[in-house]
């Protein structure tokens, strides 16, 4: 096989004629001009994509139970906004609002299947163990021990549970209490009394009195200002 020096093939002269400065204007001139017809190529394509997009949408959705989506149809049918711009703003946005309602919909979707899933366990292990066998129950504290990293969700956990043996810390004492984990971990528990003056301090004084729910409690109305 004949080899080439690269070298020498690119050093030979061109039998083409370099272009003049005026063809290049030229070309430059039929770029810009055909700029706008590249931009609709563009748009009419991208328009494919977001009508069959808009489709996938709403059939994943109806199959979701969300009659709702294809019942109340837009106000304007796409075919019939004449402008291509405006056309392309509205499917543009009929999209990103169908698939934020999808990514609602996959959300909750999860988080029920989660609750489906630890609810079926946790009744699965309470039989188990009214039946004696406490394996299923004693396997599901070793696998929040070792994923739950919250004191207030280990503890939320360990009294679902019936105050199992569960440690409020990873590899913290069981008898250890609410307020020395958390003030271990740097943390405090809130002040409920607090919170609850609060609460109450920012309700509105209005003039209601037991009258004004029936007639019969008038007597009672001295009492209830004086409280």
């Amino acid at each position: 096989m004949t080899t080439v020096d690269k070298r020498r093939r690119n050093t030979r002269p061109s039998k083409y004629r370099p272009r003049t400065e005026a063809q290049k204007e030229q070309r430059r001139e039929l770029w810009i001009a055909r700029t706008e017809d590249r931009q609709q190529g563009r748009r009419v394509s991208e328009e494919d994509a977001l009508k069959l997009r808009l489709d996938e949408l709403e059939s994943a959705l109806r199959d979701a139970g969300h009659d709702g989506v294809h019942r109340r149809r837009h106000a304007t049918p796409l075919e019939d906004i004449a402008d291509d711009e405006q056309r392309f703003l509205v499917l543009k946005a009929r999209v990103e609002r169908l698939e934020a309602l999808w990514s609602i919909n996959q959300r909750k979707r999860e988080t029920r299947a989660k609750i489906i899933i630890g609810g079926a366990l946790l009744a699965e292990a309470g039989d188990d163990l009214l039946a004696g066998d406490a394996e299923l129950l004693a396997r599901l504290v070793d696998i929040i021990d070792r994923r739950v990293e919250g004191i207030r969700d280990r503890l939320t956990v360990r009294e679902l549970l019936g105050n199992v043996p569960l440690s409020l810390r990873p590899g913290g004492d069981v008898e250890e209490s609410p307020e020395s984990a958390l003030q271990a971990e740097g943390a405090t528990l809130p002040d409920f009394d607090l919170m609850a003056q609060s609460a109450m301090a920012d309700e509105p004084v209005t003039s209601f009195l037991p009258s004004d729910v029936d007639a019969d409690y008038a007597d009672l109305d001295g009492s209830w200002q004086a409280a």
